[in-house]
């Protein structure tokens, strides 16, 4: 009687901790028009644009293939270095090439700025790419603690 007592209570914890397991593992999702759109509500700055799947490729060199989802804005005018780049990979892979993508972007605005645009290259190197699981971000704006308190706040 106390060995099957003591299997009883072994397969309750083994079956407990298997679902709490699988509980901790699932990986939480934002829709990122939803987060850009939460964005753009706040951004001080009023003249930026939208970019589509069709910029992806010349823009960033981003195959949209790669992109489950994605919400791109940017500065229209040339002169100030905002630019939000939300992309969610359409698995690890597409996300690791996704995130080099990004590295890449962020270092090119950082070798034009240097020269040219000191105030805006003083506010880029306060910003960051970051990659949590499939999702890649670079939110570079004189905001950029506000934008990125609203994209994590998505996956909460």
């Amino acid at each position: 009687m106390t060995m099957k007592k003591f299997l009883a209570a072994f397969l309750a914890l083994m079956l407990l901790l298997g679902l709490s397991a699988c509980d901790s593992g699932t990986a939480k999702q934002a829709d990122l028009t939803a987060v850009m759109d939460s964005m753009k509500g706040i951004l001080e700055n009023k003249d930026m644009m939208d970019l589509t799947a069709d910029n992806l490729m010349p823009q960033y060199g981003i195959d949209s293939a790669d992109c489950k989802q994605f919400a791109v804005y940017i500065d229209s005018t040339g002169l100030k270095g905002d630019e939000i780049v939300l992309l969610e990979g359409i698995d690890a892979d597409a996300a690791a090439r996704l995130k080099e993508k990004m590295d890449e972007r962020y270092q090119q605005k950082e070798n034009t700025m240097k020269d040219y645009q000191p105030e805006e290259f003083a506010m880029l190197k306060e910003c960051k790419v970051e990659q949590t699981g499939n999702y890649v971000s670079m939110i570079v704006s004189p905001q950029h603690e506000e934008l990125e308190k609203i994209y994590s706040e998505a996956f909460q």
